[in-house]
């Protein structure tokens, strides 16, 4: 969690600094195992971010990549050392700059998303220690200065990623190594886009603020479907992702839950420990 240098609504301490870290629990017991204090020079709502710890591994090093507080960094999961730190896209330390997008990795490389429009930055995975810009693979401008995201995260599959930019709607499909976008489209409706796009069988599944979902060739950008799964009411806009487990596609709007799949498929019964 990170948050504020000082207290906001009541939230965090006020007769001490407000400490960002990572904190990993027993999932039977809920007893602290680690505790990892993250430092960082952001600044006021820089220092925020709504990302969440990936765990990836890396020439069979497990790590726990995490973005925010103008900082990417990749941590031991055992203990939560520091194991490499990048950083940042934010030199004048501006004070607004929130992250929402999780880190993505996937051939050698972690994506990190600057916010409000900035560029993508990939790094190249497998440095130690504190890290100059001489670890970066490309970052995202010029002719694919519209490969950015402000909200959703972008997706890694079928061998490259795939960024959606909720800001001037677009969804581009990227090579990891040199930043080469492979295409880029427009996804169709006018509401933004900010649910993370999710990758499965050949095909880029989005959904937007009015509900409305399409389906996305993954391999040519082509737009296979859209369907209005429902119709917000005033003030309400539909955020969350879509997710494919058991074979299924599920889709919760502002009122439903909607599971997608063919009628004759079993979806295994779910049993709690």
């Amino acid at each position: 969690v990170l948050q504020r240098d000082v207290a906001v609504q009541g939230r965090g301490h006020r007769d001490r600094p407000n400490e960002s870290y990572l904190l990993a629990l027993d999932p039977k017991t809920g007893a602290t195992l680690w505790r990892h204090i993250r430092p960082s020079e952001a600044v006021a709502e820089s220092r925020e971010a709504f990302s969440t710890p990936i765990p990836f591994s890396f020439e069979d090093q497990p790590q726990l990549l995490v973005a925010g507080g103008d900082a990417l960094t990749g941590h031991d999961p055992e203990s939560g050392k520091e194991l490499w730190r990048w950083g940042t896209w934010n030199p004048r330390r501006i004070t607004h700059w929130r992250l929402v997008p999780s880190p993505v990795a996937g051939a050698g490389v972690v994506l990190v998303c600057a916010p409000k429009g900035s560029p993508v930055y990939a790094l190249k995975l497998g440095g130690a220690g504190v890290l100059d810009d001489s670890a970066l693979a490309w970052t995202s401008g010029g002719e694919s200065r519209d490969v950015s995201s402000d909200v959703p995260t972008p997706a890694y599959y079928d061998g490259d990623f795939f960024v959606l930019n909720d800001l001037r709607r677009s969804l581009a499909r990227v090579e990891p190594g040199t930043g080469r976008v492979k295409w880029m489209m427009q996804p169709p409706g006018r509401a933004k886009y900010e649910a993370s796009p999710l990758a499965a069988d050949g095909k880029i599944y989005l959904i937007n603020h009015a509900g409305e979902a399409a389906v996305i060739d993954a391999a040519t950008g082509e737009v296979r479907h859209e369907v209005t799964m429902d119709e917000p009411g005033r003030n309400e806009v539909v955020r969350a992702s879509i997710a494919a487990a058991h074979g299924r596609l599920f889709l919760r709007t502002t009122r439903h839950l909607y599971c997608i799949g063919n009628s004759g498929d079993a979806v295994p019964e779910a049993r709690l420990p």
